[in-house]
């Protein structure tokens, strides 16, 4: 593991870098006289192609920021994926400039073998700091790959069929990528309150939760994503909190039939935790885990 410190700068590092790349690619929009009509046609092609790029690499940060943001240390491996990240995203700009001039078919493939590789390599990161805060390995990759492997599956069969379309129209696929990262951004939050909210779980309701069926999984986890976020909201009061409690209980029972003592023994450990938060104890949400190198 790396200390807390070293995690600190290479947040900074990051940070640093992903603003370079964003200012890169601002200077190379075109700036010529508008006199012509064509240099105003131009720029404003630039700018959608800037667009497309800024979202790419906006997200990436965003996304990485709410990750880093649940940990205090990190395996050493991550630094390595994370300098291939970057180094992947510095790529961004050449490819930005390059499509600024002309959109080709070549080019917005590139770009779409580019994206699908800062997908894969942000997913390891990922799943690897996830995994991290488990006991069992195993259970976490199954309940990492419940809540984010649709998604992850849906980004890159939309990639393909981006990178096929370019083929043929190569200008309306590459404004296509910027429905990727304008997806994520709205499906993150929801992803991270889930899995936070699984995470919270007994070990054996985390083994129940696994042994229910794909469609109970989507309605649980959206129960559970519902509840950490009234939880969240009702920063530490405690009539709040319990109707968010009632509530979650109410529609666990009402939508797949769990019976709330057994949905209590579930989370027993975060009501136990936010309980002692509220009684004037130091709180962190999540139960204690092992942490491995």
């Amino acid at each position: 593991m790396i200390s807390k410190e070293l995690k600190t700068r290479l947040d900074t590092f990051i940070d640093a870098i992903l603003a370079i790349i964003i200012t890169i690619m601002v200077l190379e929009l075109p700036a010529q006289s508008w006199e012509h009509h064509a240099n105003i046609t131009n720029f404003f092609l630039a700018v959608g192609v800037y667009a497309v790029s800024f979202c790419f690499v906006a997200n990436i940060w965003y996304q990485q920021a709410t990750l880093f943001s649940t940990v205090d240390q990190i395996p050493r491996r991550i630094v390595l994926w994370e300098f291939i990240l970057v180094f992947l995203l510095s790529l961004v700009p050449a490819l930005t400039r390059l499509m600024s001039g002309d959109v080709e078919s070549i080019s917005v493939i590139i770009y779409g073998a580019i994206y699908f590789l800062v997908i894969v390599v942000f997913r390891l990161i990922s799943r690897t700091i996830v995994h991290q805060q488990a006991n069992d390995k195993d259970e976490m990759r199954k309940i990492y790959t419940s809540i984010y492997g649709e998604h992850n599956l849906e980004n890159v069969i939309m990639i393909a069929a981006i990178m096929i379309l370019a083929i043929f129209v190569p200008k309306a696929a590459y404004i296509l990528y910027i429905a990727i990262p304008i997806r994520s951004f709205f499906t993150i939050d929801n992803d991270a309150r889930e899995l936070t909210g699984i995470q919270q779980m007994e070990t054996t309701g985390q083994q129940d939760y696994l042994r229910m069926s794909h469609d109970q999984q989507v309605k649980f986890r959206r129960l559970v994503g519902e509840f950490i976020r009234e939880s969240r909201n009702a920063r530490g009061n405690t009539e709040i909190s319990r109707t968010a409690w009632e509530n979650f209980a109410k529609a666990a029972e009402s939508e797949l039939n769990i019976n709330p003592t057994t949905l209590g023994h579930w989370f027993a450990a975060f009501q136990q935790a936010k309980n002692t938060h509220q009684n004037g104890a130091p709180y962190r949400q999540g139960r204690p885990r092992k942490v491995h190198d």
